[in-house]
């Protein structure tokens, strides 16, 4: 809840402290507290009464109050206190409140010296240095500032406190979770517009349906939202006045090295030398990367298990040698605990963060943050270089909410790499358009070609009540057995009904090997799927929850109805990629069963052989 402070003077301002000591002048305060969004509608609406009054004048929302008005005006705060309490009487939900105004702190420093006044001994100066380290570039609900308070062992009020000092020198701002927009809503934290809307006390409300993994927010909830190290757009106080977040984090200072713990191939080195390019292009004399006249969006395209994720890694030590804020994003939570131990090799010494939904700190400070994307949500211009990993994977892809977080996360002149095996059409057109770079990283560490999809056609159904009878069952048993022969075999179904029968009808009629199977919503998946990668499988039956993140050696692929409609293109050609990966095992087998070779079928094939063509011109690959 927020508080109005109204001074003689008739100034009005908002805290969310009903204890404000840093007021410029004794005000009283209404009772009881508001919701921010209503406060701040409630001030607007006695402007508006005001300025038909012909008194005129408009009240900073934020900040300390204003002396230039005079003795003449000191009447003006009685007549702001009887229309607020008049106005609130008019609200249906509200007139029978106990509504009052009550006697407020008397000022004991200004708004703009309340944070210096406090330094009085280092162990303050440490707290609040913890703090801003903590809160920089971040947005964050009530929930958040008191998990935040747990981290940093200060109280709510006192997290309370140093958010609102940040508030008044201009580093920060309070904003409704969700805000009008028109006649609409839109969340502030996600961008999403389709909320739920409700009647509150306080008249209509909404609350955010998509972003509530985060914890549920509505238009009576406030967020607290800062600014980062060079970040001036909340600004307007000068250097020598200003305490700067970088006063007092030393994230950026401490003892590090870029030190690869193995070299990078060919085709590896001529793509990080493009992403470094790219990351360099339009930066400034002091590395700040502007932006202005060249790209801000790369596209890296790479084969299936092309190792992109080291790609990256000199252009991420080169923006953090400019003392630049990194991040790695991924969709999926077992991509960022896979890459952040790589991360942890490569970079001895720096500060890394790991934000998943299970991390047990969310507010360590560090100059590199390893993310899922719903975490970004959290963020708000905090970075100047963002890595987002497989692009076009559930959950991100499709996802207004996660591309707005994104989005927000960036810095003005930030620059952004996306990384996959299999763009969207989406980011194909901009590449097309000219909106973005394209970089390609066409071949496999061990210089291989990536194995080519074979097309085989069946005739019928390959639903399991029909099971492996007649001709086509024959057929079916006839290929698995050959690939199981090679290795183990990843056998993809279009729908989760079909996976433990088939299970059941392989077990029958392979008795001799150990089968297994298992989709999303699989009680055992966690564990079957580390059976897995033990090897203690010859034929596992899923769904295309392992089209990506598993590596098997000699891994052989089977997809059945790959002309399903759940089958696109850019499934099966991470259903393919599974094959070959290993350089022990750079060959392998992957079929795509089907009545008819649908568009996604010939696309997918057309890709893996269009990278292989590619790469054998650059002389990358030996075959």
């Amino acid at each position: 809840m927020f508080y109005v402070f109204v001074a003689d003077s008739g100034e009005m301002t908002l805290s969310p402290l009903i204890d404000d000591k840093h007021l410029a002048e004794e005000a009283e305060v209404l009772r009881p507290g508001l919701p921010l969004s209503f406060a701040q509608s409630l001030l607007g609406e006695i402007d508006e009464q005001r300025q038909g009054s012909g008194r005129g004048g408009v009240w900073p929302l934020w900040g300390g109050y204003s002396r230039e008005r005079g003795e003449d005006k000191k009447r003006d705060g009685a007549w702001v206190k009887r229309a607020m309490l008049r106005t609130l009487k008019g609200y249906p939900g509200l007139r029978d409140q106990n509504w009052r105004w009550e006697k407020g702190n008397s000022p004991e420093a200004s708004w703009q010296n309340g944070l210096k006044d406090n330094l009085g001994s280092i162990t303050d100066k440490e707290r609040i240095g913890d703090f801003l380290a903590r809160t920089e570039g971040r947005l964050l609900a009530k929930a958040d500032l008191q998990r935040l308070g747990q981290e940093c062992r200060l109280s709510y009020p006192e997290i309370l406190n140093l958010c609102h000092e940040q508030v008044g020198k201009g580093d920060a701002q309070w904003i409704p979770a969700v805000t009008r927009v028109g006649k609409g809503w839109r969340c502030e934290r996600c961008g999403e517009t389709k909320v739920e809307e409700w009647i509150s006390i306080y008249g209509p409300a909404a609350t955010c349906p998509a972003c509530t993994a985060l914890g549920a927010v509505s238009s009576l909830h406030e967020l607290y939202r800062s600014g980062g190290p060079s970040q001036t757009m909340f600004s307007s106080s000068t250097e020598s006045d200003h305490l700067s977040y970088s006063s007092f984090s030393d994230c950026g200072n401490m003892a590090w090295e870029f030190s690869p713990r193995w070299e990078l191939s060919p085709a590896q080195k001529l793509a990080a030398q493009q992403v470094l390019e790219f990351v360099k292009e339009g930066a400034g004399e002091r590395g700040v990367i502007q932006g202005r006249n060249v790209e801000k969006e790369v596209l890296l395209w790479a084969a299936c298990g092309a190792g992109k994720t080291e790609v990256c890694f000199p252009a991420a030590a080169w923006a953090l040698e400019q003392g630049k804020k990194v991040l790695f994003a991924a969709p999926r939570q077992d991509v960022v605990l896979d890459v952040a131990p790589r991360l942890q090799r490569d970079f001895p010494g720096l500060k890394l963060s790991v934000l998943t939904g299970t991390s047990q700190e969310r507010f360590t400070p560090a100059p590199f943050v390893l993310a899922t994307t719903h975490q970004i949500l959290r963020f708000y211009q905090a970075f100047d270089l963002i890595f987002l990993d497989e692009m076009d994977a559930f959950p991100y892809y499709g996802s207004t909410a996660l591309a707005w977080g994104m989005d927000r996360a960036l810095r003005t002149g930030g620059k952004r790499a996306y990384l996959t095996a299999t763009p969207s059409r989406e980011s194909l057109e901009k590449v097309k358009a000219g909106r973005m770079e394209l970089i390609r990283l066409t071949a496999r560490h061990h210089g291989k070609a990536v194995p080519l999809p074979q097309w085989r056609k069946i005739g019928g159904s390959m639903a399991p009540e029909h099971g492996c009878s007649g001709e086509q069952g024959e057929k079916v048993l006839q290929w698995l057995k050959e690939l199981a022969l090679w290795g183990p075999v990843l056998l993809f179904v279009p729908k989760i009904s079909w996976v433990n029968p088939w299970v059941e009808i392989l077990k029958k009629e392979f008795p001799q090997w150990s089968i297994s199977g298992s989709y999303s919503a699989d009680p055992n998946r966690t564990e079957k799927i580390a059976a897995l990668r033990e090897g203690r499988f010859r034929i596992f039956v899923c769904t295309s929850i392992l089209e990506r993140g598993v590596t098997l050696p000699n891994a052989q692929i089977m997809v059945l109805e790959a002309d399903h409609g759940v089958f696109d293109e850019r499934a099966l050609v991470q259903m393919a990629g599974r094959v070959g990966r290993t350089q022990e095992n750079p060959t392998g087998n992957a079929f795509f069963l089907s009545r008819q070779k649908s568009a996604a079928i010939a696309k997918a094939i057309y890709w893996i052989k269009e990278q292989n063509e590619l790469a054998f011109a650059q002389g990358l690959i030996d075959n």
